[in-house]
């Protein structure tokens, strides 16, 4: 609410729950000098508010948790963006450390948190190079730290008779476009080259 703004001729009464928010008054009679100190008040109003930083775009996702024996990803790169109807939905792809595919996901239910801009979703995936491999689903949740940083974690289920169940605790870091091509494209060592620079990044902060 605090980033609504109310632009009123002065005298005008505004119903009492909007008193809180920020209102910019100007005269019956405005001069073009008067309506450039208006714009000027208003501009100063939005910038004290600062950018909304939100949740959407390319987003690397780094493990705070050990990986075991049934988990081979070492890094996943995913798309938080909008459908025709505003909802948030997620699609991403997780790979190895020698750069070839090791599972891909796709939200089936997503509900989005305001403040701090984040999202909780229900997700599905496979292992697609791999023939015995179930399916996977699970649970997760992601929260904005800063505009370029978000924490959370996602939660791994199959349902076979050797069952996993896990929790991961992650670190997810603003990714550029360039990166997305990188993954998508054909050139498998490029990719390997990506990844394996990010996860030095990666290595470099939480040994630190």
């Amino acid at each position: 609410m605090r980033r609504t703004f109310i632009l009123h001729a002065s005298g005008a009464k505004l119903p009492s729950d909007l008193l809180g928010l920020t209102c910019v008054r100007y005269g019956g009679a405005t001069t073009p000098a008067e309506m450039r100190a208006l714009n000027q008040k208003l501009r100063k109003a939005i910038e004290n508010e600062g950018r909304v930083a939100l949740i959407d775009g390319l987003w690397w996702q780094f493990s705070l948790t050990e990986r075991g024996p049934r988990e081979p990803s070492a890094v996943s790169l995913m798309r938080i963006s909008r459908d025709r109807d505003g909802a948030l939905k997620l699609l991403g792809h997780s790979w190895q450390e020698d750069g070839s595919l090791s599972a891909r996901y796709w939200s089936e239910a997503v509900k989005e948190r305001k403040e701090p801009s984040g999202v909780f979703y229900y997700w599905k995936g496979e292992r697609p190079r791999d023939p015995n491999a179930p399916q996977l689903d699970g649970t997760g949740e992601i929260l904005l730290e800063s505009a370029d940083r978000a924490a959370g974690y996602f939660t791994t289920h199959t349902d076979t008779p050797a069952s996993v169940s896990a929790r991961t605790a992650g670190v997810y870091w603003r990714a550029d476009p360039g990166d997305m091509n990188i993954l998508d494209g054909s050139d498998n060592r490029q990719r390997a080259e990506l990844i394996a620079e990010r996860l030095r990044a990666w290595k470099s902060i939480t040994s630190a």
